[in-house]
Order: structure tokens, then C-alpha cells, then sequence
């Protein structure tokens, strides 16, 4: 006796496009970091890098979207996506040169759509569904 098709197996596409978003912020900080890099002093660079450790932490959440993940990991992408945007608009109001305001605004405009997808009807039903 066979198993029934299980109609929840494909990734529905408000979460793939959530998961190409946080690839697509991750390496955009790759290039932002080795853009902006040159002429900074070791402080510099780690005020520039912190924020990008965070988004980075998130993309390699959403590398577990697809198999293992559950309810537990799109809450702590949100949060996590949550501390970078906040703290990327405290950025982009006080940035000094428009490198930094770039820098910030990627982050905000990438970031705010990945938490708007992770509360999708369709997303949190992919994230609560049965092992």
C-alpha cells in the first residue's frame, strides 16, 4: 500500500522568493563590503561588517527552508532581520558619506520584503506543516 502525494512537498513561492532575497542580501554585502573596504581602519570595518554578520546568519537559515526547518527558524530569520533593518535606518539617517547611506539602504530594502514574506499565510503554513 502506497502512501498518498503529499501536497505540501514543493516550496510555495513566497517562500523560495524570501530565500533568493536573503542569498541575494547576503552576496550583495560580499560586494558592498569589498566596494566600501578600501581606506576604512580596523573600526571602520567592524561598525560596516557587524550589521552583515547578522544577514549572513540569516541566509544561512534560509539554507534549511527547503528541508528541515520549522516554525522556530522563520521566527528567529524575522528577529534576526529585525535588529538588522532597525538598525540599518538608524544608519541611513545618520550617514556620513553616501557609501554608508547605500550601504544602509541596501539592507532596508531587501530586509523589509524578506519579513513581510516570512508572515505570509502561505509561508507560515509551509513552516507548521507535518514532519
Amino acid at each position: 500500500m502506497s502512501s498518498p502525494a503529499r501536497t505540501d512537498s514543493k516550496m510555495p513561492r513566497q517562500v523560495r522568493a524570501a530565500q533568493l532575497l536573503l542569498f541575494a542580501l547576503a552576496f550583495a554585502g560580499l560586494v558592498v563590503m569589498l566596494a566600501l573596504s578600501g581606506g576604512l581602519t580596523s573600526y571602520g570595518m567592524g561598525n560596516m561588517i557587524a550589521p552583515w554578520l547578522l544577514v549572513w546568519v540569516c541566509a544561512l537559515l534560509a539554507l534549511t527552508y527547503d528541508g528541515s526547518a520549522r516554525n522556530g527558524v522563520r521566527l528567529t530569520t524575522f528577529v534576526v532581520m529585525l535588529f538588522v533593518v532597525v538598525g540599518s535606518f538608524r544608519q541611513a539617517s545618520g550617514a556620513a558619506a553616501p557609501g554608508e547611506f547605500l550601504d544602509a539602504a541596501l539592507r532596508i530594502v531587501l530586509g523589509l520584503p524578506v519579513m513581510v514574506l516570512l508572515f505570509l499565510p502561505e509561508t507560515t503554513a509551509w513552516f507548521d506543516r507535518a514532519k
